[in-house]
């Protein structure tokens, strides 16, 4: 009775040995390791985690992506000469809202004296691009034009990816926070997913740009008129009498305001010249008054003083 007593507690000492063993060999559980629930940063480390794992499974199917769809950014410049810039200003902008565009910006130059220019910037649904360009050309006569094409495929994969991780990564956080046990734990949860939120954030805001670059072509357009004179100048007799009626006035103020350039300088050349002329002057009459001879007594005045003497 006693040898049995003896050989079950063998067996209980060399389990419970075994049991140990196992437990400080393997502390993690079908690859998952054990997690310390009082361990500062858990939620930023598993966050981080979950971020990495996303971008390296879109990593390792990037190439085939890229294969399928390309991600191209277009844009075009035209160069149109026509006859009044202010209303082909107004068509081109027509034109852009006809083929489900906007107008970014706008703007003309130029009054009734001289031939106006106007910049028109507009965007056009990429696959519209060359209907676009082909219908600016019957606004006016094209003296330039040009096109670009850039490919951002990769740039909008890795942007995806990322935004896709941090996504998971925000939902891990918000069920950590929910299940906080402790105010510390609280508090760290909530500190990791307002920094998590925010490049999520900013990182969709760069993704929406990208797309909408992708989705509608920029085509910058310059207006310039035609003017009837070899060197430029009115385009017809009311806009030729308005720029002479102008020029009057122009005229006036550049007459005051040249004079009131020249005032200060004309008076400092005035003063020079009076230091110079005034001692020159001097020196002519001293020299005058002592070379000049004397002048001989009347017939008068020689007999007064004869009588004089004799008396």
């Amino acid at each position: 009775m006693r040898t049995k007593r003896l050989l079950a507690a063998a067996a209980a000492t060399l389990l419970a040995v075994g049991l140990a063993g196992c437990a400080a060999s393997s502390p993690d559980v079908a690859g998952v390791p054990a997690i310390d629930p009082m361990a500062g940063g858990e939620f930023a480390s598993s966050s981080d985690s979950m971020a990495e794992q996303g971008s390296g499974l879109v990593d390792g199917n990037r190439t085939a992506e890229v294969g399928e769809t390309r991600s191209i950014v277009s844009s075009a410049s035209v160069a149109l000469t026509v006859q009044n810039a202010r209303n082909a200003a107004d068509d081109v902008a027509a034109l852009a809202k006809r083929l489900g565009g906007s107008v970014s910006s706008q703007s003309i130059s130029g009054d009734g004296g001289t031939a106006r220019t106007g910049e028109v910037a507009i965007r056009v649904p990429a696959e519209r691009l060359d209907e676009a360009i082909a219908d600016l050309g019957k606004l006016g006569d094209v003296t330039a034009d040009s096109r670009s094409a850039e490919d951002v495929t990769e740039v909008h994969v890795d942007l995806t990816a990322r935004v896709a991780a941090l996504e998971s990564s925000v939902a891990r956080l918000t069920d950590l926070m929910a299940g906080a046990a402790t105010t510390s734990e609280l508090i760290e949860a909530e500190s990791a997913l307002s920094a998590r939120q925010q490049e999520l954030d900013g990182l969709r805001a760069q993704l929406e740009s990208l797309e909408g670059q992708v989705e509608q072509a920029s085509i910058w357009v310059s207006l310039s008129e035609q003017s009837p004179l070899p060197g430029g100048g009115p385009h017809s007799f009311w806009d030729a009498l308005q720029a002479g009626v102008a020029s009057i006035g122009s005229f006036v103020v550049g007459a005051f305001v040249g004079l009131g350039f020249a005032l200060p300088w004309l008076a400092l050349l005035a003063i020079v010249v009076a230091a110079i002329l005034i001692p020159l002057r001097r020196r002519r009459r001293r020299a005058r008054s002592a070379q000049a001879p004397e002048k001989p007594l009347s017939t008068n005045a020689a007999e007064s003083v004869a009588e004089e003497h004799t008396s």
